[in-house]
């Protein structure tokens, strides 16, 4: 998001902003509740008889009265608290394919033992093709599952077709996969997201039956990390099927919904007509104009937040995560031949001014800049220090111990 750092506000605009914002959400509902609370008061004002504007003063008095015992602040507030912990978690339990793919570098990377007259190149190029398959099929099923409770991801990969278009499954494992209606994939058994997951495992199998991996306890290892991907696949699912109750957000609606309408007639100015009525008599309604913003904006922020896996502002970026997952999961997964060469380090050598062995040295970022900031500064005396003092019309250098010892202390 342009203008923003990741995970920080400027907080000299942050009431100036127009995206993900308060004004954005409440300003169409506010204009129409100020609309039909004017069209009241000039009703009230200007359509109404002297005797029915008495019995109105009364009307407005008591709805004063009795509108203050809604439990408002109760209500919304525990229900936007559920709402944000749950949106939090549903974030949090997407998975990663990084550890994954760190296991698979680390495990299948051993040549078989088979005739002599193999090429060792060849069986390395066959491990790269299964790690990078391996992979390919956790993030297959990462977005076929998604596809299923984000209205994001079905708008970027719509069907099937579009996924063996973009690589990231061929047509024989989509025939394999089939078809996925989008009104049956929603429902429990209706997709079959979870059918790369398991070509997964096979694949692992058949790696350690045809000895690839480095070692024994490599296989239980690779088959863990596998199975948390799948299980937190499903626990994101979970939460498209279960879903905070109907009747709890309907409670918190009404109530938010009855006590503005109250106060349509309970906030309005009183005509002042003699002395001991209201000595403000205003047409529109500042304090109440607040209490909308501050109560609508917290239920606009639960709306928004129910499920975080659509195209709002608040949602998740679902695509550039996908994106993001394809190239480091690809990059880890690779030969790995590319790092920098080894050397011996700078960091580990103490700063020019610091008399220690280096195995007594302990780095600290902070200790290497401000020792080279006083490297730069330091002066071995005071003798070094030198000014420029005029003396008439010229200007000499002086030496700063020399003009402190020529200072009379008594005077």
């Amino acid at each position: 998001r342009k203008g923003v750092h990741l995970g920080e506000l400027q907080h000299r605009s942050i009431l100036l902003r127009w995206r993900s914002s308060l004004w954005k959400l409440v300003w169409l509902q506010l204009l129409i509740y100020t609309v039909l609370y004017l069209a009241i008061s000039m009703v009230y004002r200007f359509v109404l008889s002297a005797e029915q504007s008495v019995v109105f003063d009364k009307l407005i008095l008591w709805v004063r009265k009795n509108s203050a015992q809604l439990p408002l602040t109760f209500l919304l507030g525990f229900y936007v608290s559920l709402v944000v912990k749950r949106w939090w978690e549903q974030y949090v339990k997407l998975p990663w394919p990084d550890e994954v793919a760190t296991y698979l570098k680390v495990a299948i990377s051993k040549n078989p033992k088979k005739k002599e007259t193999e090429d060792p190149e060849t069986e390395d190029n066959e491990n790269l093709k299964i790690r990078r398959t391996i992979v390919r099929y956790c993030l297959l099923s990462y977005v076929l599952c998604l596809r299923r409770i984000s209205s994001l991801v079905r708008k970027h990969y719509p069907d099937m077709d579009h996924l063996v278009t973009t690589r990231l499954m061929r047509k024989d494992e989509a025939d394999l996969i089939g078809e996925e209606d989008p009104e049956d994939m929603q429902k429990h058994g209706g997709s079959n997201w979870w059918l790369p997951m398991k070509w997964s495992i096979d694949i692992i199998r058949k790696t350690q039956m045809d000895g690839r991996l480095e070692n024994a306890p490599f296989y239980p290892a690779l088959v863990g990390k596998v199975c948390d991907f799948r299980k937190s696949l499903t626990q994101v699912a979970s939460y498209g099927h279960v879903t905070i109750p109907l009747v709890y957000t309907q409670v918190v609606h009404l109530a938010v919904y009855i006590h503005f309408a109250v106060n349509l007639v309970g906030d309005q100015w009183i005509i002042w007509r003699k002395d001991g009525d209201e000595e403000v008599d205003l047409y529109y309604p500042i304090f109440l104009t607040f209490k909308f913003l501050f109560y609508f904006g917290w239920l606009n922020v639960a709306e928004t937040l129910y499920n975080p896996f659509g195209c709002d502002d608040e949602d998740f970026e679902l695509i550039d995560l996908i994106n993001r997952h394809i190239k480091v999961a690809t990059q880890i997964v690779d030969e790995g031949t590319n790092f920098p060469e080894i050397r011996d380090d700078e960091f580990w050598k103490p700063p020019d001014g610091v008399e220690l062995e280096d195995s007594e040295w302990v780095p600290i970022l902070e200790d290497h800049i401000e020792l080279g900031i006083q490297n730069d500064l330091k002066v071995k005396s005071i003798e070094d220090i030198v000014i420029d003092e005029k003396c008439g019309e010229n200007w000499k250098k002086t030496s700063f111990a020399s003009r402190a010892e020529s200072r009379d202390p008594g005077n």
